[in-house]
């Protein structure tokens, strides 16, 4: 795995230490996981993992069954820095696995549609509580996705299933990330986080003294 030690925490039901990221050619493995692991995505680390993935090891040859996943938590290409400036995200590690082992990794994360599937199917009934309602009382419930990714925030997964894509422009968002070639502009445009609260609220509470207006 891949993965920093709070990641590995998360996945096994105890500790493992970080060298346990290097395989041993004894070993039986069914899979590679990639993360944000800095320290972990150089040359010995993902040579190992090309080596799994290809079932180079004596004793995988001999006993593995199916060939190993490649999973990837997410696929950024790029993230911000402690220094703010942007550094390399998981991603294009992932796809030069992909590339050396002629396969495609199962993406867990961001921006596949599975993601924001499984997120939207934990909230339960609310959505369908939200949708419903007496004649003229019923309201359209809209799912809104925030970030400062255009891609892997706001891509794939969230425009197929018609979610709100508001671009912040705080944290790894540059100038002009919404009108690069290739990207599918956002929704909705936001100085941060906090502007989009304000502005939701807002019309909340307009919409809101509307409908006591109209009843009234």
């Amino acid at each position: 795995m891949l993965l920093s030690p709070s990641a590995q925490r998360e996945c096994v039901d105890f500790s493992i230490d970080t060298s346990a990221a290097k395989p041993q050619a004894t070993g039986v493995y069914d899979g590679v996981v990639v993360g944000l692991a800095p320290s972990l995505l150089d040359y010995e680390h993902l040579n190992a993992a090309f080596r799994i993935l290809i079932g180079e090891y004596d004793k995988q040859k001999s006993t593995l069954a199916r060939t190993p996943l490649l999973i990837a938590l997410h696929k950024a290409k790029y993230l911000q820095g402690t220094d703010h400036a942007l550094s390399l995200g998981p991603g294009p590690f992932v796809s030069a696995l992909e590339e050396a082992t002629s396969t495609r990794a199962l993406i867990v994360g961001k921006p596949t549609k599975l993601f924001f599937e499984t997120v939207i199917s934990g909230f339960g009934d609310k959505i369908a509580e939200k949708d419903s309602g007496g004649i003229g009382d019923r309201q359209r419930c809209v799912i809104a996705i925030i970030g400062d990714d255009i891609s892997t925030d706001l891509g794939e997964g969230a425009i197929e299933l018609g979610l709100w894509r508001v671009l912040v422009k705080t944290g790894k968002y540059r100038s002009g990330d919404e009108v690069r070639k290739g990207v599918h502009p956002p929704d909705e445009i936001c100085q941060s986080f906090a502007e989009f609260v304000d502005q939701l609220l807002s019309a909340s509470t307009s919409s809101r003294v509307g409908r006591e207006m109209n009843t009234a």
